[in-house]
């Protein structure tokens, strides 16, 4: 996005957790390489955070006055992360059908 000022992206190990379950769930359902290429789809979006964090809508779930928590849409998931003034943190990555409880307690993480 022109004009917006590159951040360092951070992730939690909740994030890293989550994305290692989704790839052993994919291979043992998909196939290695289809568990390969979901799992380059997340790393390489994480990794657009840096320039493109405002590119995404703002997360209906944790809404704040600053739009602060926002979420990216893969095919089956969701990458939550949160805007401050010196980083990029990403909270974690959801299923699509994942509990609203579950998702509320993501202000709590720390990367």
């Amino acid at each position: 996005m022109e004009g917006t000022k590159a951040k360092p992206v951070i992730a939690s190990l909740l994030f890293y957790s989550s994305v290692d379950q989704i790839f052993t769930y994919g291979k043992m359902t998909f196939g290695e390489q289809t568990a390969i290429k979901y799992e380059n789809l997340i790393y390489e979006k994480v990794q657009q955070l840096a320039t493109d964090y405002l590119l995404h809508a703002e997360y209906p779930y944790l809404p704040t006055k600053d739009k602060r928590y926002r979420r990216i849409v893969l095919p089956a998931h969701l990458i939550v992360y949160r805007i401050t003034a010196k980083q990029i943190e990403v909270l974690d990555i959801i299923h699509q059908a994942q509990s609203i409880s579950h998702i509320k307690q993501l202000r709590n993480i720390k990367p």
